[in-house]
């Protein structure tokens, strides 16, 4: 799973990790909406509230959103470099590492409960995922995926009515109609439904629990850390 990047990976391990690891986005995005009303999983909400902030004239709230922002950034730095470092033989055990680095500071939420240690740890998500995917699997937010999708779903649409009309509507030309990969298409809703199912859960664990509801996305960091830990070759050249 953590041994192989980019097109060294194969879409089962792709749709695996993209899986697990947006449950998690998804399960501390809502919680930390609960808790905090802020968004701790992507960008874009968070540089919204610094321009709404700024246009209200709440410095505050501006700075507070900007930290956000800021520390996701740090995250993703941390992440990289990390992964990117000569210090580990085996490639899975630098992203066992910055695995390790991000659980801890899920784990340090539960107890601090600062909301920028749950924008970092989703900085350092998405860095390490894209760096082993390859760009093709992230899992902190869906805007990229939903558009994605969309594209997919049209593909499939315009691939079929090729078929059905006989080239009629979709046909030769310019760009001819040609069938969509179905792993892309399942990669896509995977990462769309495990994020969802995190969100809710996320959302009902917060109310009862409290920032112990972040134990759970911790645990399952650190399991992957482990996991990664364990991963046998190949060495890093």
């Amino acid at each position: 799973m953590f041994s192989h990047e980019g097109p060294a990976r194969n879409a089962k391990s792709n749709s695996v990790l993209a899986g697990y690891l947006a449950f998690v986005a998804g399960f501390a995005n809502a919680a930390g909406f609960v808790l905090f009303g802020a968004f701790t999983s992507h960008v874009t909400g968070n540089v919204a509230r610094v321009s709404a902030s700024v246009a209200r004239g709440d410095i505050k709230g501006a700075e507070q959103a900007g930290v956000l922002v800021a520390v996701f950034l740090l995250g993703a730095v941390t992440a990289s470099l990390l992964v990117e470092t000569n210090l580990f033989r085996r490639t899975s055990s630098a992203y066992g590492a910055a695995l390790l680095v991000q659980g801890g500071l899920l784990s340090a939420f539960v107890v601090t409960d600062a909301a920028s240690l749950l924008s970092f740890a989703m900085g350092m998500q998405n860095s390490l995922v894209t760096r082993l995917s390859g760009s093709v699997v992230r899992t902190t937010h869906l805007t990229g995926v939903v558009t994605d999708l969309g594209i997919e779903m049209a593909r499939w649409a315009r691939w079929t009515w090729s078929k059905r009309f006989r080239d009629r509507v979709a046909g030769p030309g310019r760009n001819p109609a040609a069938r969509p990969t179905s792993a892309r298409s399942l990669l896509l809703l995977t990462i769309a439904a495990t994020f969802t199912v995190g969100g809710i859960l996320g959302a009902i664990a917060a109310p009862a629990w409290g920032t112990r509801s972040i134990a759970v996305p911790a645990v399952a960091i650190l399991l992957a850390a482990a996991y990664a830990f364990a991963a046998g070759p190949p060495a890093r050249v």
